[in-house]
């Protein structure tokens, strides 16, 4: 059986991830970054506990939408956001995971080879 890795284009694959550091396409992160449709910016907040409903709305708007799962990956240990900002994106048909940023990233990319429309907040 011949395995190969699929990776629909323009978008970003996160190649290495270690305590304190995320590598995309070859690039070293060593702060929290956003990946959305494609595109890796910052988030607005300094903590994952303190985003919120209104930061994924407007990624979304500039970004096309919504996607069908947002993964948020909180360091080390998982940290959890409020239930209000699952609870609104949840009204508007989003999943929203919270787990360790290793976890994240191999999820993050599971979901992608799949074809699926996800989003990743990563802290390192």
């Amino acid at each position: 059986m011949l395995i190969e890795e699929t990776r629909p284009e323009g978008q970003a694959a996160v190649t290495a991830y270690a305590p304190g550091r995320i590598e995309i396409d070859g690039q070293v992160y060593t702060q929290a970054v956003v990946l959305a449709g494609g595109h890796i910016g910052s988030p607005a907040k300094a903590e994952p506990a303190g985003l919120s409903a209104e930061d994924f709305f407007q990624t979304a708007s500039e970004h096309g939408g919504l996607p069908e799962v947002v993964l948020v990956g909180t360091g080390e240990k998982q940290v959890f956001l409020h239930p209000k900002t699952a609870a609104r994106l949840a009204a508007e048909g989003v999943g929203l995971e919270c787990m360790s940023t290793a976890s994240a990233c191999r999820t993050f990319m599971i979901l992608q080879s799949e074809g699926r429309k996800v989003w990743a907040w990563l802290w390192p």
